[in-house]
């Protein structure tokens, strides 16, 4: 069979499309700008979008700012200070963030260590629990099982065995509260060596980051009458960022309409289609597909997920062997 998959979205050309298709072609419609919307990396993608532009602002106003600012040097010392501060402090809270999740890591491998401990230490406890229960359990459900009785009695019977299964439950929610606190009360302490070594790591970084502010206000000092030269040099810092979240939002732009794209192709061998039209404004009879290509990113978006559940799996499962 024939296939052809056009995206039109002029209406001239929509009719001379028209015109040359025959009277057995199948045409579908989808709303291209409403199944980009139903990606489910479009709220993403808009808001990289929405960054870039306040960024694209930002370094409006710097650029004014400091060119307004060149007959006066103190001003853009204080500028070049003051993207030094904010950049030091991204980095800062960069390096915090990658030392607490180490540390967190290994508090985790040592939680399961203790708990494997204390499921082993008292695992007689919860023997002894299931022995207890068991019995009485066993008898109420075999009277229930071969007695013949009144409905009184057995409703009678049922409300006791539902009370014993209750307390057996309690029992273990209460012999479970007892783990996590042993538990809890081995690692209260790794926890405490922990919050101080995170802590004197901030420490450590912040007198190093207070000596390269002073280091560069001293080159400041002695390099104030290059500042035309400064100014370019925090525009041209602004610009490459700029450059590299260009990149991104074009990567994730062209990821996101080629699954667009890649979910319309194959509604369209499936079903037949021959012409796909982006929007139309006439009286011609053709499918709407745009739920089903929204439901078909969906789908796309469960199935990532899935992989990377699964992929975390098989992490976990390594780290523990």
């Amino acid at each position: 069979m024939r296939w052809l998959l056009m995206f039109v979205t002029g209406l001239a050309l929509m009719l001379s499309a028209c015109g040359r298709m025959g009277a057995g072609e199948r045409i579908a419609v989808v709303n291209w700008e409403k199944a980009l919307e139903g990606h489910p990396q479009y709220m993403r993608l808009q808001s990289l979008k929405d960054e870039f532009s306040l960024l694209v602002d930002r370094r409006r106003q710097q650029e004014i700012v400091g060119k307004t600012s060149l007959s006066s040097l103190a001003k853009l010392q204080q500028l070049k200070l003051h993207s030094k501060q904010s950049y030091l402090s991204a980095d800062f809270m960069t390096r915090m963030a990658e030392k607490q999740a180490a540390e967190q890591e290994q508090l985790k491998k040592l939680s399961n260590q203790y708990a494997d401990e204390v499921d082993k230490e008292l695992s007689g406890e919860e023997n002894k629990l299931d022995e207890r229960y068991k019995l009485r359990i066993f008898n109420l459900r075999l009277k229930l099982d071969t007695i013949r009785m009144m409905p009184e009695e057995r409703a009678k019977l049922e409300q006791e065995l539902k009370a014993v299964q209750a307390a057996r439950e309690r029992d273990r929610m209460l012999l479970m509260q007892h783990k996590m606190a042993l538990v809890n009360q081995r690692m209260e302490p790794h926890v405490k060596e922990m919050q101080k070594r995170l802590d004197d790591y901030a420490r450590e970084i912040q007198v190093r980051m207070m000596a390269e502010l002073r280091q560069d206000a001293e080159k400041d000092g002695s390099a104030i009458q290059k500042a035309p030269e400064a100014l370019k040099g925090v525009l041209d810092t602004v610009d490459q960022e700029l450059d590299k979240r260009q990149q991104d939002i074009e990567m994730l732009e062209t990821s996101v309409k080629k699954d667009v794209e890649s979910i319309v192709t194959r509604l369209a061998k499936e079903r037949g289609y021959t012409v796909v039209f982006h929007k139309y404004r006439t009286n011609v009879l053709a499918d709407d597909i745009t739920g089903d290509v929204i439901s078909g990113l969906k789908k796309l978006e469960l199935r990532a997920k899935a992989v990377g559940a699964l992929s975390k799996k098989s992490s976990g499962a390594d780290v523990q062997k």
